[in-house]
Order: C-alpha cells, then structure tokens, then sequence
C-alpha cells in the first residue's frame, strides 16, 4: 500500500512539473480590466433646463471675458495722454488740485522709491515718491511737480519697470480716503481712459512724447544738490573784520560797566 502511493504521488509530481514547464507559454492570464472612474456629475446628473442655462451662462461669460481682454489691450497699446484743456477739466474737479498725484499700480515689490523716481523723471521732475509700508498688493504714489510732468507721465501706463508692466493712474493727496472718493476716483479713472482711447486721432494729445527735444537736452541741468551744491560763505574783508573787532570790544565794556553798577 505505502509503495501504490508513493508511485501516484510520484506521477502527481511529474505531471504537474510538465505543466509548470509548459506553463510559461501556454497559459495565458486573464487580466481584469480596472473600471472608469465615476465622477459625481455622472452619478448625480442635472436636470436638462438647469445644464441648458448654465452652458448659456458660460457663453455669456466667454464673451465678456473675451471684450474685456480686447479693452485691456487697448490701454497697454500706448495710449496718447490727455490734452491740456482736459487735464485742467480734470484738476478743477480734485479738492487738492495744488498736488499732482498719481497711483501707480502692480510695481515690484523689490523696487526701491529711487527706481521709480527715476522711471517718472522721463515724464518731468518728481517732486516725492510714498511706498506703503503694510500693503496689500505692489503699489505707489508719485507726485509730479510739474502740470507738464502730471500730463506726460500718462504715457508711462503700459510701461515696464523691474519686470511688470505697470498702470498709471489719478490720485488724490490724502492718507485717509472713503469709500465715495475710491469709487469717484475709479469713475475719473475710467473717463481718463476713455480719453485717451479718442485722443488717437487727435494731434495736441499725440504730438507730446516722453523724447525730449535738442534743445532742452543741451539746456538741461541737473538738479542742484542739497549739500554738495550749497552756496559758499564769502571771507569779510579786512574793513568788516575791523568793524566786527570794535564792535565786540564795545560790547565787551559796557558789560564790564553794567557790572560796576554804572549806567552807560
């Protein structure tokens, strides 16, 4: 009995050693496909009229989102700055109209006060540069000293200054302001633009330019320096120096009497 099954468990080892040789390429394994993910839409789907206005929605947005890009690049094209007559118009409607001030939007926010002066000072003399110190976003207030300047440094609006593109704007002097005078500032803003956009065919608005002329070039002197460029005192002469002398010594004895008690 124990020799029968040795021998059968003999012939189960071998036939099953054939098939593990075989097994390589004739069996074939049956790979389950994962399934496709479900997302919530297709478990939880809308109703028809609520898919309907939604798609008429996105339409709608699409078409904002695509003129609001066609007038944002309108203004970065280089727009020509205003005229004389509508800075003016301009000017009278701010209370502070003595202070040419201007915001300047999206700056850097490693750009130094210095920078920007010196990226304004191709539109006219600036008289001060303010950087907030807690900020929300990158902004300045440039103020121009000029009405020249004021009226040139619009043409800066879509310029680049350490990277970005930045946006030139009308401000108001004053460290607090309401929300009336933002939402009036932003009204001023957008008639400016509108402005600028008509003022293309214009020749007052489209003749001034940020190149100097020859002239003013060759006229042009720096700005004098507040220490470097100080007026030197002048030596007294020998005259003064005698006068001086004598006056002191005057002094000097009606001192010396007031002390004695003697009335001079």
């Amino acid at each position: 009995m124990n020799k029968q099954k040795r021998k059968s468990t003999a012939s189960v080892s071998t036939t099953n050693g054939n098939n593990s040789d075989g097994s390589d390429y004739e069996v074939e394994w049956q790979v389950k496909p994962t399934p496709p993910k479900v997302t919530k839409a297709e478990l939880f789907p809308l109703p028809a009229q609520v898919e309907k206005k939604l798609q008429k929605s996105a339409r709608g947005s699409r078409k904002v989102s695509s003129s609001e890009e066609d007038s944002d690049a309108e203004p970065g094209e280089r727009l020509p700055t205003l005229t004389t007559a509508q800075i003016g118009a301009i000017l009278e409607t701010i209370k502070n109209n003595k202070r040419l001030v201007l915001i300047v939007k999206n700056v850097n926010f490693s750009t130094a006060k210095e920078e920007i002066a010196e990226h304004f000072d191709q539109a006219g003399r600036v008289k001060s540069v303010r950087v907030p110190k807690h900020r929300s976003s990158g902004f300045a207030f440039v103020e121009m000293e000029n009405a020249d300047g004021f009226q040139k440094a619009f043409l800066l609006d879509g310029s680049y200054l350490d990277g970005r593109k930045i946006n030139v704007d009308l401000s108001e002097s004053g460290s607090k302001k309401s929300a009336t005078r933002i939402q009036l500032l932003e009204k001023k803003n957008d008639e400016i633009r509108k402005l600028r956009k008509k003022n293309k065919n214009n020749v007052n608005a489209t003749d001034i330019t940020l190149v100097p002329d020859a002239a003013v070039l060759q006229k042009k002197v720096p700005p004098p320096d507040r220490y470097l460029d100080k007026p030197k005192p002048k030596k007294p002469t020998n005259k003064e120096v005698k006068k001086l002398k004598q006056k002191a010594s005057l002094r000097a004895k009606f001192k010396n009497l007031e002390k004695k008690g003697i009335k001079a």
